[in-house]
C-alpha cells in the first residue's frame, strides 16, 4: 500500500477529510459563542454570508488558474487548502478572546 506522501489521492482524501472535522468543530465554536454570550450572534451570523462569498471566488480563482495554465489537476490540493486556512483563521479569531 502506498504512503499518503505518495499517493496523491489518498492524500487529497485524507486532506478533505480533516478539512470537514475542521469546519465541524468551528460550527460548533460559533454556535457556543452565540448561545452563550460570547459575542453579539448577529454580526457573527452576518460575517460568515461575506466569507463564504469570498472564499468561494478565491476557489474560483484557483480553479480558472489552473484550467490555463494546464495543470487543473493541481487546483484540488490548492482550493482544500484555501479553506483548510480560512476555516484556521476563524478558529483562531473565534478562541482567541
Amino acid at each position: 500500500m502506498l504512503s499518503l506522501s505518495t499517493n496523491p489521492v489518498a492524500k487529497l482524501s485524507f486532506d478533505t477529510f480533516r478539512l470537514g472535522c475542521e469546519a465541524h468543530n468551528l460550527m460548533g465554536l460559533r454556535l457556543f459563542a452565540m448561545a452563550t454570550g460570547g459575542g453579539p450572534p448577529l454580526p457573527e451570523a452576518l460575517r460568515m454570508i461575506p466569507e463564504k462569498i469570498a472564499a468561494l471566488a478565491d476557489a474560483q480563482m484557483i480553479i480558472a488558474t489552473g484550467i490555463l495554465s494546464g495543470r487543473p489537476d493541481l487546483a484540488p490540493a490548492e482550493v482544500i487548502a484555501l479553506y483548510r486556512g480560512r476555516v484556521s483563521a476563524n478558529e483562531q479569531r473565534l478562541t482567541a478572546s
